[in-house]
């Protein structure tokens, strides 16, 4: 019957930590910050290793839009994958606020995206680059129809609402072992009053 009720308990547990996506801890410039001087690159950090598919890269897409409503792209080249890291070579245009948009192959195979922003003020006679109507042809454009939102730890975001989850299917696990337990006690002494009866 222990037995049972433990296997029983294990299966409410959900498996977090093997299904859960990867999700940024930190980016270069940081969510919502101000830079004052001009980018050559915007990079962003995972949690996890980012998977490189196709070997060149070219699985993950980091495009960089603005400034403010505009969606003129500013990348100068290809997103480029290094571990937990993902970076694009820029060339802003004219002050505003600039957004940063993503897609990478999470560790658990599994697509996702999300954008964060930032604001350019850059100093006066900066040079502003054109910028282009369309993202440079690398991986192509981010399909938001196939990609799954994340929260983002630099942003805000963590992987509390998980563990949380976790924590409390423990908890349930033990309190189930317990009550299993003390079923297990109960029968085993009412067989023993039993035999005593019979005798």
């Amino acid at each position: 019957m222990l037995g049972a009720a433990l296997a029983g308990a294990l299966a409410l547990v959900p498996v977090t930590s093997a299904s859960a996506h990867d999700y940024l801890v930190s980016s270069t410039p940081t969510a919502d910050s101000t830079v004052t001087t001009p980018l050559t690159s915007v990079s962003l950090t995972f949690n996890d290793l980012v998977l490189d598919l196709s070997g060149d890269s070219s699985s993950a897409i980091l495009e960089v839009t603005g400034p403010d409503a505009q969606t003129t792209h500013y990348e100068t080249g290809c997103a480029s994958i290094l571990s937990h890291d993902v970076s694009v070579p820029v060339a802003l245009g004219a002050a505003g606020r600039y957004t940063m948009t993503w897609q990478i192959v999470s560790s658990d195979g599994h697509p996702v995206s999300n954008s964060i922003g930032f604001t350019y003020s850059p100093p006066a006679g900066t040079a502003a680059a054109m910028g282009s109507a369309t993202a440079p042809s690398c991986g192509g454009a981010v399909d938001n129809s196939r990609i799954t939102a994340l929260p983002n730890a630099a942003a805000g975001g963590s992987e509390a609402g998980v563990n949380a989850v976790l924590i409390v299917s423990i908890a349930g696990v033990i309190v189930l072992l317990a009550i299993a337990g003390v079923a297990v006690v109960l029968v085993r002494a009412r067989r023993r009053e039993r035999a005593s009866k019979k005798l």
